[in-house]
């Protein structure tokens, strides 16, 4: 991949004000684009060589300090790329050159609350209704905070954080859920300074104290592997097709790699073959194949020929073809899901497990079982599609590790 950028004067483009606006091009394998740094000048005031305004243009000391920040910023970039062996696109220095330009007079005129609906609607007319629900429900609890009040950008400072983490201490709200909570409206706040509605100069996140919401503890979710076999061998009725189902989706889930439910729910009989399971993880996008455990194996036997199976060529009975749109599908997976964690927390109490066990304990479950056999956190992690160690540590904090513990008392 061939990249290189200048700072160029466009001569055949004539301002307002008679001068020439000073543009990067970009040129990736030979094909060029450009972006406007703001900034323009007359030919007799531009220097080629130096790529900058000569001392006699009336606004070099604001013009010169930018550009040389701008071919410094953009050759860092390219720098780590070629380290990293990263692809540059067009639109990533442009956005360099974007970002490092916007003035106050670019900055649209919107509210807190008022740019969560905007983000919000985008995000539902890209059929991301998951994450649409993530930020509607941080608006509800920020506008419930204000009372109803939304505040410019720019109103917003340090101590609106602190206020709003207290308000939620204060109605007992848990850490996991806090975590979400702000890393979604730091979130909001970084695309609210890349679409222009806050200056990217004020960002009172910078002096929050967040690394208690980077990776939060959560409660113990881990069941033992002779539980998981005490819910398997649960006698159910044959006419209790709901109650198998729900069993059928927690154990599949637990033999498949802790495989989550909207996966699941969209598996197809074309995801099999060979024994062998192929499927694209919602989430990351990331693609898994591996060799089905017998139990899997027996669980996708009972859906063969099934009675009331899919119409889609789903192998479970979630989906079907009346289930046409992104909205349809979401909701007829929350619906399902709600029924399974239902059933399954009752089958559990039903042989004497305490903790109560939803579809994601068997994710847990799969983390902690591996753990305690001596299996490798990198090789756990792998399975599950982890990019860092410290998400897997966050799956086997129920039961520390076994491994470590092992090696240091055989040690004493």
């Amino acid at each position: 991949m061939s990249i290189s950028t200048k700072l160029i004067l466009r001569y055949n483009k004539i301002l307002t004000n008679d001068e020439h606006p000073i543009m990067l091009r970009i040129t990736i394998n030979r094909q060029s684009q450009f972006v406007t740094t703001k900034k323009s000048s007359s030919v007799e005031n531009w220097d080629e060589k130096a790529q900058s305004v000569r001392k006699s243009h009336p606004d070099h000391r604001t013009i010169n300090p930018l550009l040389k920040s701008i071919n410094s910023k953009i050759d860092l970039i390219l720098l780590n790329a070629g380290e990293e062996q990263e692809i540059v696109s067009f639109d990533d220095v442009k956005n360099v050159v974007l970002r490092m330009t916007v003035t106050d007079r670019d900055i649209k005129s919107q509210n807190l609350l008022e740019y969560f609906d905007t983000v919000i609607n985008r995000l539902k007319e890209q059929d991301r209704l998951g994450y649409a629900e993530t930020f509607d429900s941080t608006k509800k609890c920020l506008k419930r905070f204000t009372g109803n009040r939304d505040y410019p950008f720019l109103n917003i400072q340090l101590s609106f954080l602190n206020k709003f983490e207290g308000d939620l201490l204060k109605r007992n709200c848990a850490a996991t859920t806090r975590s979400v909570y702000f890393r979604t409206f730091r979130t909001l706040w970084k695309m609210a300074i890349k679409d222009k509605v806050c200056p990217e100069k004020h960002y009172p996140f910078k002096d929050f104290s967040f690394a208690k919401y980077n990776n939060p503890r959560t409660k113990k979710r881990a069941i033992t592997k002779p539980q998981i076999d005490l819910i398997a061998d649960i006698k159910i009725g044959a006419d209790q097709d709901t109650l198998i189902n729900s069993r059928n989706y927690f154990l599949f889930s637990f033999y498949c790699r802790g495989l989550n439910f909207t996966d699941l729910a969209e598996l197809k009989w074309g995801n099999i073959c060979e024994g062998e399971l192929s499927y694209t993880r919602a989430k990351t996008g990331e693609d898994f194949r591996f060799k089905l455990h017998d139990q899997a194996l027996r669980i996708i036997e009972h859906y063969k020929n099934l009675d009331g199976s899919s119409d889609a060529g789903y192998i479970f009975p979630i989906l079907y073809k009346r289930h046409d749109t992104p909205k349809a599908i979401r909701f007829r997976k929350q619906k399902i899901l709600k029924r399974v964690n239902r059933d399954i927390k009752e089958l559990a109490k039903s042989v004497g497990i305490e903790r109560t066990v939803t579809t994601y304990v068997a994710r847990h479950s799969y983390a902690s079982i591996l753990r305690s056999n001596g299996v490798s956190k990198e090789i756990i992690g792998q399975t599950m599609g982890h990019d860092s160690l410290k998400t897997t540590d966050i799956y086997l904090d129920d039961i520390g590790d076994p491994v470590l513990d092992a090696l240091i008392n055989a040690a004493l």
